[in-house]
């Protein structure tokens, strides 16, 4: 129902008109309402209010927000009952609402949707200073939290439940630049967050899902430059102008209990991590997102288990740097996946290895790759993605990928590789309509035979299948200088032959 460009809308309004104020220069609330409201019509919205000159400064009611979703999506509204902007007598200003404000959003069109949210603050205090060329917004504030009170989807309420979020010991500063165009530099830091979710299924009354956590500490710095008269509905031309967004969030230690309800049971469990990190990064040239997080550790009961699933990770780490811009030129891109020192509950091995053949070594599976591709297609224009599938067509082709790093360890043994292949996307015949891969990869596998045999004295896998995957590994393996140790070489060459350990397989 919406686009992207209409999320980060909605998301910096409400980040705006609820968490922004001031620092240093001259500035009355008359400009710092003219300016949220030329921001505001940035993001596409048509700002209404009822507006009251008092001897104080300025009193906002019915504040209304509409935004025409792209697509004949409809329409999305926003309501806010009161601001108030009191000019401090000293070049600076005072925002003020109260301490509950009911904030409403609506989607017409063929997906309505109606959400109802109660905003609750304790002794915030937020401040405008500057000019209206740079305004400086500071806030504190002892508490900020959100419920949302209903939801409408259609002309249906639904049940969802309970969704509660809340921040302690919030403060934070944004530098509104105005030049042109406009950028937004914001930092906020809060203490603990804690949150509850409950939802029913309103089709299936068995299933439901609650879960409630916390989070220790939430930090996040963010910056976003907005040409003048960009269409955040147009991505594409938007990012060629020049936006760009570039935020980085860091959590404290975290624990959460959860249940989930369905036809086959009740699973219920707890979560936990020492903490990590979020990015994210847009301009014209790539999109980069990836987090990490440390020491997890989940404890769950299931249905048709007689015991706990206890499991744990070291690391958890995912990476992803993607071109956006359409053109025949090769553009960067990249991607890591880690699951680092993976361990599960003695209770799991037992399952399946009751006599510990099996070492019980942690679990690593990791996987670094960059590369080029050209991207074919506007990835922001849907009827042009829609026209490609139609016509399969590609909206991308792989140009170059190097891998450098692939490792996955369990139970004593461990594969590990690296390699470089281009792709010749012009001979789409050589590999039956797959472009020619030109290039090699080599890898290294410890532990493999041991491992063999294990499996088949546990009697997990038949003898006679054992021997055909040591037929095969010596068909693209040779011994290598340690024990129990196989490497590869696998060459895919410019005449389209494959050859493994120079012997010629294709």
């Amino acid at each position: 129902m919406t686009t992207h460009g209409t999320k980060t809308a909605t998301a910096s309004a409400l980040a705006l008109m609820m968490t922004t104020a001031a620092a240093s220069a001259d500035v009355t609330p008359a400009e710092v309402w003219t300016d949220w409201q030329a921001y505001l019509t940035d993001f596409g919205f048509a700002v209404t209010a009822t507006e009251a000159q008092n001897a104080d400064g300025l009193s906002l009611t019915s504040i209304v927000l509409t935004q025409t979703l792209p697509d004949e999506g409809g329409e999305m509204t926003m309501s806010l009952p009161e601001l108030t902007l009191k000019d401090n007598g000293d070049g600076t200003v005072h925002v003020a609402y109260p301490e509950e404000m009911p904030i409403s959003i609506k989607a017409t069109g063929e997906d309505a949707l109606s959400l109802d949210f109660l905003y609750r603050t304790t002794d915030m205090d937020m401040n405008v200073s500057g000019d209206p060329s740079e305004m400086t917004y500071t806030y504190t504030a002892a508490a900020v939290g959100v419920t949302m009170d209903n939801m409408t989807s259609g002309d249906e309420a639904v049940d969802f439940g309970k969704v509660i979020f809340d921040l302690q010991d919030v403060s934070g500063q944004t530098v509104m630049t105005v030049d042109g165009g406009r950028i937004a530099d914001q930092k906020i830091s809060a203490g603990a967050a804690t949150y509850e979710f409950a939802f029913s299924d309103p089709e299936e009354g068995t299933n439901s899902a609650n879960m409630t956590g916390s989070i220790e500490s939430l930090d996040m710095a963010a910056k976003m430059t907005m040409p003048k008269d960009t269409d955040m509905n147009d991505m594409s031309a938007a990012l060629a102008a020049g936006l760009a967004m570039d935020a980085a969030y860091t959590f404290g230690a975290s624990a959460s209990v959860f249940e989930f309800t369905d036809e086959e049971g009740v699973t219920k469990g707890t979560s936990s991590s020492s903490g990590g990190k979020l990015d994210l990064r847009m301009d014209e040239g790539q999109l980069s997102y990836g987090g990490t997080s440390s020491d997890v550790r989940i404890e769950a009961s299931v249905p048709n288990l007689p015991f706990p699933v206890e499991m744990g990770m070291k690391e958890a780490q995912f990476d992803l740097a993607m071109p956006l811009q359409k053109g025949d030129a090769p553009q960067d891109f990249g991607l890591t996946f880690v699951l680092g020192d993976l361990t599960v509950s003695d209770m799991i091995w037992t399952l399946f290895d009751p006599e510990g053949k099996l070492p019980r070594d942690p679990a690593t599976l990791a996987l670094d790759l960059d590369g080029k591709a050209s991207i074919l297609a506007d990835i922001f224009d849907p009827v042009a993605m829609a026209k490609a599938e139609e016509n399969d067509e590609t909206p991308a082709e792989l140009n170059a990928l190097t891998v450098n790093r692939l490792q996955l360890s369990l139970a004593g043994a461990e594969l590990t590789g690296q390699g470089d292949v281009t792709f010749d996307n012009d001979d789409m015949t050589t590999y039956d309509g797959k472009p020619k891969p030109v290039g090699d990869v080599a890898l290294k596998l410890t532990g493999a035979n041991t491992l063999l045999d294990n499996l088949v004295a546990m009697g997990l896998v038949p003898e006679d299948q054992v021997m055909g995957m040591r037929m095969m590994m010596s068909v693209f393996a040779v011994p290598g200088e340690g024990e129990d140790e196989l490497t590869s070489k696998i060459e895919f060459t410019e005449e389209g032959g494959i050859v493994a350990n120079g012997q010629r397989l294709k």
